[in-house]
């Protein structure tokens, strides 16, 4: 079972290595300190954002609530939420693939994740010219 498995991550990271910059919806699949794993909603493929990799924020592991949380923003990440990432490497001989993420966590409030990119769109437009 564990070989079908590796054989599988192998397939899908090789699939997917001429789609780095792609982006994508998933859903984090589990907590860790070091970051979160993801599963992407259209192909099932597993891979991980790296805490550190995460906003502007320092994220801290809350095994109890399974979650990341910014120690300044709030900002919070969950296992079940949805999310957009982006790939940024796939190394098909390992299996491995590593995403940026490109929603917002949520708040306090439970308020839905908005992308990072759509914050970026609205501060180009209201720039001066």
């Amino acid at each position: 079972m564990a070989a079908e498995r590796e054989t599988a991550d192998r397939l899908i990271a090789g699939y997917l290595a001429d789609r780095v910059g792609a982006e994508f919806s998933a859903r984090i699949s589990g907590v860790a300190r070091s970051g979160l794993f993801v599963r992407l909603s259209d192909t099932g493929a597993d891979g991980f954002v790296p805490a550190a990799t995460i906003g502007d924020d320092y994220f801290r592991h809350d095994e109890a609530a399974r979650a990341l949380i910014g120690d300044r923003t709030g900002e919070t990440y969950r296992l079940g939420d949805d999310v957009r990432v982006r790939l940024v490497e796939a190394i098909p001989m390992a299996g491995a693939l590593r995403f940026e993420m490109l929603s917002d966590g949520k708040r306090d409030g439970g308020a839905p994740a908005k992308t990072r990119r759509d914050h970026r769109q609205l501060r180009g437009r209201n720039r001066r010219r």
